[in-house]
């Protein structure tokens, strides 16, 4: 409200937008279907993961939130900022499009499908979690979750200013709503699929260590509070 009153025009931060024609400016790599551990700015090396701009502001002016939509999935992508006084961030936004990605479908979105995208939504949702390279596997929940309605586009595509297609999803034009692209993933090299292997696998000893840090904590607390338990007086008779 306070942006459509002062009549500002937001602008993104480029590196949050569409990959340029010809490199002019650093863009986020990112295969949706995994966390947002593995995205990467397209100047760091292969084994990097995404550092330098997640704290940037996403807008310009700053914002307290903005919204994200596409034709590609199903609902709007609400981007709360986490900080207030920061504004959203490059990396809320990423983090935003993440949790809302691996959010499980409704039955209500299903039943809004066509015929031919309720075929991709199930062809996608057997090759996800299938033994394919490049996808998560087993480790999906038995359960459709809004990036199998990506079908086989499920790399970040940017985000851009369309009021067209705001006008068309939103009913009107509206301050800080962009457009969400997704691209077709592209068959990784040997390369890509060592370091994305690497990076899953420390992902998954830090989830690992700190799954065993909780479970230490809860033991000690536990054994704690038995103790002092113990050390009560009883109440005289």
């Amino acid at each position: 409200m306070m942006v459509k009153k002062v009549g500002a025009r937001p602008e993104l931060n480029a590196l949050l937008m569409a990959p340029p024609e010809e490199g002019s400016h650093d863009f986020i790599k990112w295969n949706m279907l995994f966390p947002t551990a593995q995205c990467q700015r397209s100047s760091d090396p292969a084994h990097r993961s995404w550092s330098n701009g997640r704290h940037a502001p996403a807008t310009w002016p700053r914002v307290t939130s903005l919204r994200l939509v596409s034709r590609a999935v199903p609902s709007p992508i609400e981007v709360p900022a986490g900080s207030a006084e920061l504004g959203v961030t490059c990396g809320d936004v990423i983090e935003a499009v993440s949790a809302y990605m691996n959010g499980r479908l409704t039955q209500a979105q299903y039943n809004t499908a066509s015929d031919a995208q309720k075929r991709v939504l199930s062809e996608a949702y057997y090759h996800n979690r299938s033994t394919a390279q490049g996808v998560p596997g087993g480790r999906l929940p038995q359960t459709l979750l809004r990036f199998d309605w990506l079908g086989q586009d499920t790399m970040y595509g940017g985000c851009v200013p369309n009021e067209q297609l705001v006008r068309d999803l939103c009913g009107g034009p509206l301050p800080c709503v962009f457009e969400l692209r997704t691209m077709r993933r592209y068959p990784m090299s040997e390369q890509e699929l060592e370091e994305q292997e690497r990076r899953e696998a420390e992902a998954d000893s830090r989830r690992s260590r700190s799954r065993r840090r909780s479970r230490a904590t809860s033991r000690a607390t536990s054994v704690t509070a038995s103790r002092v338990a113990s050390e009560q007086p009883e109440d005289d008779e």
